[in-house]
């Protein structure tokens, strides 16, 4: 067959078997499946890391969003080993449409010796309530400060008013006394093994009967009930230590959550932009209550 006539040959058209052709439904898991996955895409991101103040120890992080009924679901938890791993780990989780990153641990530092304005007045509102007095300056906490230097390289400002990817400092244990009640915070990573394990046990018996019924509130979620359900017994010291970096982590979550949620004007801010801050939420109830 020449081109020619190559060209003119048409394929037959197919017979009318007089049925209407439907479309393919997509199955209705697979289409809610899709549904969310673009509707992450512009949910913000809550970050809560728990930063070891020297490279040689661990740290934790926790990723949370904030549910269809506006509470505050934990998505995951991570041990975190290096410098890297902890950059590498915000890199990924930061989300596309706006991120709050809480850290507990010194970010803001410019004193070479003795301790910044807003550590002194941690222990003017808080020291009454047991809270360990906060003593930092270049010198011991070289390393949170050179983490806080880097995410602001990545893109994360400071200023809690500030429009877009925010990283602030809060301090767990005040936030405790705030969120939780009580004389005293719950002290996590200190004393022998059994101690700790006791400690852990009071804190996710406070972190869900407090937050519970928060603003905003925590769901209950698979990555939430993993930290609750861990096992204790078993635990040795290494497999506690990582528990509590992670519980550490969801409270800061939890607090990046309440300022993205509820605004910087909702929030304690002790210190400055200069020589540091530390923010904390002021109280679970909603506004009003």
């Amino acid at each position: 067959m020449n081109d020619e006539s190559a060209s003119a040959v048409e394929a037959p058209e197919a017979a009318d078997s007089g049925e209407t052709e439907t479309e393919t439904e997509t199955p209705a898991p697979v289409e809610r499946r899709r549904r969310a996955r673009r509707r992450r895409r512009h949910v913000p991101r809550f970050l809560g890391l728990d930063l070891a103040w020297a490279p040689r120890k661990s740290s934790g992080g926790a990723v949370m969003e904030i549910g269809e009924d506006g509470g505050a679901r934990l998505i995951s938890s991570s041990a975190l080993r290096t410098h890297e791993d902890i950059l590498g780990w915000i890199a990924r989780n930061r989300g596309r449409a706006g991120c709050v990153l809480a850290v507990n641990a010194p970010l803001i530092v410019e004193n070479t010796s003795g301790r910044r304005p807003c550590d002194e007045l941690l222990q003017d509102h808080f020291g009454a309530y047991n809270v360990d007095e906060y003593q930092v300056n270049t010198v011991n906490a070289s390393h949170p400060r050179t983490i806080g230097r880097a995410l602001m390289r990545m893109g994360f400002d400071p200023n809690p008013m500030a429009e877009g990817d925010r990283v602030v400092e809060t301090y767990n244990q005040a936030a405790q006394v705030l969120l939780f009640g009580g004389e005293r915070p719950v002290r996590l990573k200190v004393g022998p093994v059994g101690a700790r394990k006791d400690a852990v046990s009071r804190f996710r018996d406070l972190i869900w009967e407090r937050l519970g019924d928060a603003m905003p509130h925590l769901d209950e979620t698979p990555a939430f009930d993993a930290l609750l359900e861990a096992d204790l017994p078993s635990s040795n010291g290494s497999r506690v230590g990582e528990l509590e970096e992670r519980l550490e982590a969801t409270l800061s979550a939890f607090t990046a959550a309440y300022l993205g949620l509820r605004g910087p004007e909702s929030c304690a801010f002790l210190g400055d932009l200069e020589t540091g801050y530390v923010l904390l939420p002021t109280t679970p109830q909603p506004p009003g209550e």
